[in-house]
């Protein structure tokens, strides 16, 4: 019981048989595409970061700092509000890039616009 879950013979017995489900000819695609998932997943972790560090809008309460207790969100929002390249979520008014399907301070899913 030494190194761990991943020791060398644990990977090479799971990129034998990623070798035989998926071929010699499909791999350097799915490493491609592995590649970019995670690409993807850090760019928007970093900018959902970015956003954190917008300051609200002079006389709104955070949705943290709120005392009332919080309404279910519906299933959908009324169409945002589009301004140029950015959307407005039609449930809590915080803006985002109109690129997003969730508005990022309070979940609502945003109509398409």
């Amino acid at each position: 019981m030494g190194g761990g879950l991943f020791q060398p013979g644990h990977l090479i017995v799971v990129l034998v048989i990623a070798l035989l489900i998926f071929g010699p000819g499909k791999l350097p695609e799915l490493g491609s595409a592995l590649g970019q998932g995670i690409r993807e997943f850090k760019r928007s972790v970093e900018h959902l970061g970015q956003e954190d560090t917008i300051p609200q809008a002079s006389g709104t309460i955070p949705a943290s700092q709120s005392s009332a207790a919080p309404t279910p969100a519906a299933a959908t929002v009324s169409v945002p509000a589009t301004t140029g390249t950015t959307v407005v979520c039609g449930s809590c008014q915080a803006s985002m890039p109109s690129a997003h399907q969730y508005c990022t301070s309070c979940g609502s899913r945003l109509a398409p616009s």
